[in-house]
């Protein structure tokens, strides 16, 4: 069964045109294999029903021919019995009478045998023998067999006694004298004619080269001939007289016909009529092969035939496979024309078949798709800058959009342009345009924030992304007449910490949007006064890589921070937040873990304060990661990690908590699962029901967007799943307590961009 479905499986991933030219040649192959097997049965039987019919009336003929032969002998003997003469000389004991009468009652006696011999031909030999044991016989030669058939081992051996059973007059059989010699025997009483006592019997001895002789008379092929008597000695041609019979008589039935034998593991055909003269079977048996000698012609026929039939459907499968084939695999190249970003390709139409419908549908399919990779490329975007990807999800987008993230260094910039003269409006759509063209250079993905913000992640080093950057720059001032000025963050080398890039360019621009910046140069970093700056890209690996329990990229940072202090030194208060920041942190995730044997001590912090201020960095910095790989690690691996089905669960509610139609039931059917066993086996491993699984995260998304984007409060209700705004009022007041306008109120937009000056941060060329 298992290599069945192997098969099968192998079958389904194998090609369309495989698979027509496979199941095309199956198919012929199948029946032209049938049909040949069944005329070649029917030939068979046709064959054998002709020779069978043939071999009978060749046997019929045989025994006609030996009945006239043996009614012939049985009618001279009727008229040497009862001739008047040998009832006469039989009626005493002719070896009693005188010399002269003797002689003349022999001699009459063998004149008349020699009356018989002559009219007879094939006769070995004639014995009278009357009932005082007078033999009287001619013969070819000279034989002891009056004394033997006076004898009392011929008596013993019933020979007179089953002529006195016999139905007719005469008795026929095979006797066979010794090895060397063997006779056809005719044995026959003869009665008195007044008295119908028994006065003697009559002995005919014919020679076996008679039966040859009709045999050969009958060309009865490449058989075998056999005469079997009734007490089963039988009689073959070319082979003399043996006991046994060649074939079991009761197996023939009725007086004629043939039949099937096995003998010595060969088939052979067997044609048989009975003899009522004589009650002798006569047989002619012939090996299968020959009897289907011409079958083996026709089968050979055939099997041209069959080839000739499968290179004739070849040639009309591969017509009908190139009419079929020849579109799908221009669809299939336009296909991987499209997984590789180019959509301006389309399928021509011929004919309004499947394949046409087909080719429609494909095309269609391209017009909205193009109309959706502006979408597809700011969910990416949005989803790098607001929170962790899977590594799945970035394959997923990266297929979609062509677009594949190659270097171990991501950067985040924020472009921002004042606002044009009013009536110049066009210089955005212009700016827009330049910066989508910047992402041709390859390295860059760009979205539209705002109107006049533009948002860069760079997947290059910095020098390239400055020298792509400068030009752009340029343009925007020289093209558009636009002022423009860049927010870089700090680079970083996983995909991961875009966000945290992105938040620290974020409060560059915060922080350096005023009046007077005419006066400032055009592209801000992240400080670079290192005695001063707060490692703020190491912290946030750091916590990262604790999170994932990824302790040796915890030491490689660690690591890569003391090679960087050792090089530019960072103030000691400053490290000492950083250390402490990390300490409180191990000890968070092991409160959350609840055990308080993993706990760090409840003075943690002063015993954190005096080994700091007594041992160096480089010590304290290893020592840490080692305490968190002592610490959490062990709990780590205790962590029950969610089943494949409830992971790809979670992973679809975050993907599609803006999705209205998000429920048990439409996850279940995503997911290809029951939705009773996927809601109980949700809330068995994430804790919570599968409803308030996706409540606590759209209400987590909502309050997100209306504390750090200025949308509206609609805008906010469809990007977390609520087609009614009334409703998603309803539902946030009810599980804070607060309309959505009052928590805005309360929170201040990290959007906005307040009118302040600060001198935190570097400047960099103008």
């Amino acid at each position: 069964m298992n290599l069945y479905r192997i098969g099968i499986r192998r079958f389904h991933d194998t090609t369309l045109a495989k698979k027509m030219w496979l199941s095309v040649a199956f198919v012929s192959l199948l029946t032209l294999t049938t049909f040949a097997i069944l005329s070649s049965t029917q030939i068979k039987m046709l064959i054998t029903k002709r020779e069978g019919k043939v071999m009978v009336q060749q046997i019929e003929y045989y025994t006609t021919s030996i009945n006239h032969y043996f009614q012939n002998i049985q009618k001279s003997a009727q008229v040497l019995l009862y001739s008047p003469d040998i009832q006469e000389k039989f009626s005493g004991d002719m070896s009693q009478l005188s010399g002269s009468e003797r002689i003349r009652a022999y001699n009459e006696v063998y004149n008349q045998l020699h009356r018989m011999w002559d009219n007879l031909y094939g006769i070995d030999a004639i014995y009278l023998i009357d009932r005082y044991q007078n033999v009287f016989k001619i013969s070819v030669e000279d034989a002891n067999m009056p004394t033997f058939l006076t004898g009392e081992e011929f008596a013993r051996q019933g020979w007179y006694d089953r002529l006195g059973k016999s139905d007719g007059s005469s008795y026929w059989s095979f006797v066979k004298w010794d090895d060397r010699r063997a006779s056809i025997m005719m044995f026959n009483a003869m009665y008195n004619k007044s008295d119908l006592s028994l006065i003697g019997h009559l002995v005919i001895s014919v020679s076996p080269v008679v039966f040859d002789g009709f045999l050969s008379a009958l060309d009865m092929g490449d058989g075998t001939n056999s005469i079997v008597d009734s007490s089963g000695i039988a009689y073959t041609s070319g082979r003399g007289i043996a006991s046994g019979s060649p074939v079991d008589l009761s197996a023939l039935t009725g007086e004629e016909g043939y039949t099937f034998v096995e003998r010595g593991g060969e088939p052979y055909m067997v044609a048989y009529a009975k003899n009522k003269l004589t009650g002798w079977t006569f047989v002619h048996s012939i090996p299968q092969r020959i009897v289907l000698k011409d079958l083996k012609n026709v089968n050979t026929l055939w099997l041209f035939f069959l080839f000739v039939s499968i290179l004739l459907m070849t040639v009309v499968s591969a017509f009908l496979l190139r009419t079929i084939t020849g579109p799908l695999r221009k669809l299939v190249k336009l296909v991987r024309e499209v997984e590789r970003g180019k959509l301006s390709g389309r399928f021509r139409v011929q004919y309004k078949d499947e394949l046409g419908k087909l080719g429609h549908a494909f095309n269609h399919m391209l017009d909205k798709l193009e109309e959706g990779i502006p979408l597809i490329r700011e969910k990416l975007i949005r989803s790098l800058l607001e929170r962790h990807m899977s590594e799945e999800e970035l394959r997923e987008y990266e297929r979609k959009l062509d677009f594949r993230f190659e270097r171990p260094f991501f950067q985040v910039m924020l472009l921002y342009v004042r606002e044009p003269e009013p009536g110049n409006e066009n210089v955005l759509q212009a700016a827009e345009t330049a910066v989508r063209e910047l992402e041709q250079h390859g390295g860059i993905i760009t979205d539209r924030l705002a109107a006049n913000q533009f948002c860069l992640i760079l997947n290059c080093p910095e020098n390239e992304a400055l020298a792509l950057l400068e030009g752009l720059m340029e343009q925007l001032r020289g093209e558009c007449d636009l002022t423009p000025y860049a927010f870089v963050g700090s680079g970083y080398d996983s995909i991961q910490f875009v966000k945290n890039s992105f938040e620290e360019a974020k409060t560059l621009l915060k922080y350096r949007i005023s009046d007077r910046m005419e006066a400032e140069p055009s592209v801000f970093f992240t400080g670079d006064a290192w005695e001063h700056q707060y490692p703020d890209s190491f912290e946030n690996r750091m916590l990262y890589y604790l999170d994932e329990g990824d302790f040796d990229m915890c030491a490689a940072v660690m690591e890569e921070l003391i090679a960087l202090i050792r090089m530019k030194p960072i103030a000691p208060p400053v490290m000492n937040t950083f250390l402490t920041a990390l300490h409180n942190h191990l000890n968070k995730q092991l409160i959350q873990f609840g055990d308080e044997e993993s706990r760090l001590d409840t003075d943690w912090l002063g015993k954190l304060d005096r080994r700091l201020s007594l041992e160096p960095f480089e010590k304290n910095g290893r020592d840490f990661v080692a305490l968190a790989r002592r610490r959490l690690g062990p709990l780590l691996q205790k962590r029950v990690k969610l089943s494949p089905n409830i992971e790809r669960g979670v992973h679809l509610v975050r993907e599609q908590y803006g999705n209205p139609n998000l429920s048990v039931d439409y996850a279940a059917r995503l997911l290809g699962l029951n939705a009773n066993y996927f809601s109980q086996l949700f809330k068995k491993e994430v804790g919570v029901g599968f409803a308030e699984y996706v409540g606590g995260l759209r209400m987590e998304q909502a309050q997100k967007l209306l504390r750090e984007t200025p949308l509206k409060i609609k805008e906010v209700a469809d990007k977390v799943g609520f087609a009614d705004s009334h409703y998603f009022g309803v539902w946030f007041k009810d599980n804070t307590g607060l309309t959505p306008s009052q928590f805005r109120k309360g929170s201040p937009l990290k959007e906005q961009l307040p009118q302040t000056d600060s001198p935190q941060g570097r400047t960099s060329v103008h």
